[in-house]
């Protein structure tokens, strides 16, 4: 039973509930106002400390260009996978003084495969981290 516990357990970190999501108008303009700002080709990202009820170390947002991409097929397939590596990735940022509200931003021209948007999920989420550790 322990084996499927800690499954279950270790399956609940991966999630990525609705409360995660950064959601409100208000937040993401207040963000977007007072947000820093920094390039992980081809993720650009906002981000600011923020409080939140929730005891999630972070909420995200993610966005791809309607301009870039007309089609809403291409925008939510980029999308799904930068939610996934998000998902995937996101214990990273555990064990930061702060709470953070994030925004996630394709800057590609072309969708890339999961894996290139992986690594600058993950080159993303440890800059955040660092910054939120040293100052």
């Amino acid at each position: 039973m322990e084996d499927s516990l800690g499954k279950k357990e270790k399956h609940r970190n991966f999630s990525l509930k609705k409360s995660e999501r950064l959601c409100s108008r208000k937040q993401l303009e207040k963000l977007f106002s007072v947000g820093t700002t920094f390039s992980a080709y081809p993720l650009r990202v906002v981000y600011s400390d923020y409080d939140f009820p929730e005891p999630y170390p972070a909420k995200a947002a993610f966005a791809v260009s309607k301009k870039l991409f007309k089609k809403s097929v291409q925008r939510n397939l980029i999308k799904r996978r930068m939610r996934e590596a998000y998902r995937l990735n996101k214990h990273l940022l555990q064990g930061m003084p702060a709470q953070k509200a994030v925004v996630f931003i394709f800057t590609g021209r072309e969708a890339l495969a999961f894996s290139s948007i992986e690594k600058a999920m993950q080159k993303s989420l440890n800059k955040i981290r660092n910054s939120a550790l040293n100052p």
